[in-house]
């Protein structure tokens, strides 16, 4: 279920190089929330999380090949990485 507040969010991430550079060096989306709270939007880590994966869900199957193979999709701005521990 979209979040207006995260798309709102989002989309001023793309546009904004100076915010894009400060959302690209949150350690984690827990920090990407407090960066949007800082700017006026209302959501949660866990709120990126759902919208990441609505958003892969959505993906063509060529899209989801690529991603495995780890190409970098136009549009997404994070990608995710699996870390064994």
């Amino acid at each position: 279920m979209a979040n207006p507040q995260l798309e709102a969010f989002l989309q001023r991430v793309k546009g904004d190089a100076d915010l894009l550079s400060r959302f690209s060096a949150c350690p984690h989306l827990n920090a990407i929330a407090q960066l949007g709270a800082e700017l006026g939007y209302t959501f949660t880590g866990v709120d990126l999380v759902t919208h990441q994966a609505e958003a892969t869900l959505r993906l063509s199957q060529a899209d989801l090949e690529a991603a495995a193979a780890g190409v970098e999709l136009e549009g997404h701005l994070w990608l995710m990485k699996i870390v064994w521990g």
